[in-house]
């Protein structure tokens, strides 16, 4: 566990479709739902936009199933807070599940791009927000994509990630069978924790990229909060 793991995940794979994509997905959204990773990104945004009249964009990335867009587009809805929500994903099959999940709220709308790649780039947001995706970067593209894409968002990127440690790996490994999730998503599961970057890795590339102002907190179950204020300067 001193090295993150490069290996893929099988939900890397862009051409994923069907029963074993859907399942996947549902139990993604329920580890988003009982684990915290929902209630934490919306709270973290209510905190941040602090002008409840202005009208808030927001970005997802790597957006899965759509399943935190849609709690978040909810909840801002109930705050009566103006928004758009803009979910990113490289499958288009993800994201016709995606569009189904949220066709309730109009406000969210979704568009295909390979997020790692090197020509990637954002459109403008004010909050640009990420669960469980940013280990999929190589350190390196990390760094560049901070760098890359930091004058298009105007107030934070927030990041709801795991943490690398040998005893989430453990417990994930001992426990995942009780939880209604699939075989896949278990499997994919101690992969990500693999992948995953600590705390220290995470300070070391933010400022690596450039960047001075950041917060990092631990919450549960074995995740970081990341929000990266990339506009801030010294």
């Amino acid at each position: 566990m001193n090295e993150r793991s490069l290996s893929k995940e099988q939900l890397d794979d862009l051409s994923l479709r069907g029963e074993q994509l859907n399942h996947a997905l549902r139990s993604l959204a329920w580890i988003n739902r009982w684990f915290g990773n929902t209630r934490s990104a919306i709270s973290i945004i209510e905190k941040l936009h602090t002008d409840k009249n202005s009208p808030l964009k927001l970005t997802d990335l790597g957006c899965g199933g759509g399943d935190v867009a849609l709690a978040i587009g909810q909840a801002l809805r109930k705050k009566g807070i103006p928004f758009s929500i803009t979910g990113i994903d490289g499958n288009e099959h993800t994201l016709a599940i995606a569009r189904s999940v949220c066709a309730s709220c109009p406000d969210i709308r979704f568009e295909k791009a390979d997020i790692l790649d090197p020509g990637f780039s954002l459109d403008a947001c004010d909050i640009l927000f990420s669960s469980h995706f940013m280990y999929h970067f190589r350190e390196e593209a990390l760094v560049s994509f901070l760098q890359k894409n930091r004058s298009a968002v105007s107030t934070a990127f927030i990041c709801n990630e795991l943490e690398r440690s040998s005893v989430a790996l453990r417990l994930f490994s001992w426990f995942a069978f009780l939880f209604p999730i699939s075989r896949m998503a278990r499997q994919d599961g101690q992969l990500a924790i693999r992948r995953s970057f600590t705390k220290k890795e995470w300070i070391a590339l933010i400022e690596k990229a450039g960047i001075a102002h950041y917060r990092i907190r631990r919450v549960p179950l074995f995740r970081l909060q990341v929000i990266i204020f990339p506009r801030q300067t010294r």
